[in-house]
């Protein structure tokens, strides 16, 4: 058995401080001094004077006599901390206290550029929102709480087109007022006239109140966008472009599109993708893949949830192929495929809640 002295190095020691010692003692004139009293928690540092030892604690100096410095484990500079405890004559000792436990810094989670970079492909969200219902809904809200930004959105649902008025100038004229590329133009001094739909959507989260139905969606909404904006950004450092977006309709469901540019290479010539997705009651739901090579030939696939949408679509292949040929382009392939995208997923994504964890790590 090991015990006593003997035992007394197997013990953990309090830091680097002095405890084999012993403790100092502080007289009564002294703690009057330097303003001492029962159970007071000091600071001191020890300072090595001319041979000897002193304490400097918040009232001032106090010299520690030979036989309390000569058995201590001082480190001068050292930040101490001592509790004063009143004895039985009037003195005082200075007790240290066990050095604190290291405080445990907690894991950072992924900042924001990082979360959005992950958030899922399908933008449930900003579909929801762009719904011309929801706008509707959304613009009686905001009339009743923000009249100014109730105005912005008007303004810019009101530049929103008919499906059948899509024209190759009203797309371009979408693209620029979708939210995604406006504070460009506006920091380069071309948005005159347009609405910035991220920040419209960003002054309604702030007025909307906490209980308002649409602050979910709204915020889910606006990460969508920047989510679109920092994945063609990040597209730019590669050798092929990117961008994806929802297009929005007066009269329909909004249109989810993604464009990708592949220059040309010593042994391919370049590569212009477009992917539409969308659905609607009149047509369920509809995939689109096109690809154009050379800028001449052009592969067009179709997925059709309804098989009489699916049907239609193989009938009238023969004119789209006419309406190429006029164009300068030549189908290469038409494929019409009654089912589901493969990489589609069998149910859409749900809009994440409030408190969803996001898994970069993986």
């Amino acid at each position: 058995m090991i015990n006593g002295a003997e035992a007394a190095h197997l013990s953990p020691r309090p830091g680097s401080i002095y405890l084999e010692g012993r403790l100092p003692l502080v007289t009564v004139p002294q703690a009057r001094e330097l303003g001492l009293h029962n159970g007071q928690i000091v600071e001191a540092t020890p300072q090595s004077r001319g041979g000897g030892w002193t304490l400097q604690l918040p009232g001032g100096q106090l010299p520690l006599p030979p036989d309390v410095a000569s058995t201590g484990r001082w480190i001068s500079g050292e930040t101490l901390q001592l509790r004063v405890q009143l004895q039985s004559d009037g003195s005082m000792l200075l007790r240290p206290l066990p050095p604190a436990a290291p405080t445990t810094v907690p894991p950072l989670l992924p900042d924001r550029s990082l979360q959005l970079l992950h958030r899922p492909v399908d933008p449930a969200a900003l579909q929801q929102l762009l719904q011309p219902a929801t706008l509707d809904a959304l613009l009686q809200q905001a009339r009743a709480v923000a009249p100014d930004l109730a105005n912005s959105l008007q303004a810019w649902m009101r530049q929103r087109p008919a499906l059948a008025q899509l024209t190759p100038e009203r797309l371009q004229q979408l693209l620029t007022q979708g939210g995604w590329m406006t504070e460009a133009l506006l920091a380069q001094g071309r948005g005159a006239g347009l609405v910035d739909l991220k920040s419209t959507l960003r002054g309604l989260l702030k007025a909307l109140g906490s209980a308002s139905e649409s602050r979910g969606v709204l915020r889910e909404a606006i990460d969508d966008i920047e989510s679109r904006q920092l994945r063609a950004a990040d597209s730019l450092a590669g050798k092929e472009w990117a961008i994806s977006m929802v297009l929005p309709f007066a009269d329909c469901p909004p249109l989810q599109v993604r464009m990708s540019w592949r220059p040309p290479e010593q042994d391919s010539p370049s590569r212009f993708s477009l992917q539409l997705h969308t659905s609607s009651p009149e047509l369920g739901e509809l995939w689109l893949q096109s690809l154009i090579s050379d800028l001449s030939q052009v592969e067009l696939v179709m997925w059709a949830e309804r098989e009489d949408v699916a049907r239609r679509a193989q009938n009238r292949s023969a004119s789209l192929a006419e309406e190429l040929d006029s164009a300068g382009l030549r189908m290469t392939r038409l494929q019409v495929i009654h089912g589901r995208r493969p990489d589609s997923a069998d149910q859409p994504h749900p809009t994440p809640g409030s408190g969803s964890v996001v898994d970069v790590a993986t």
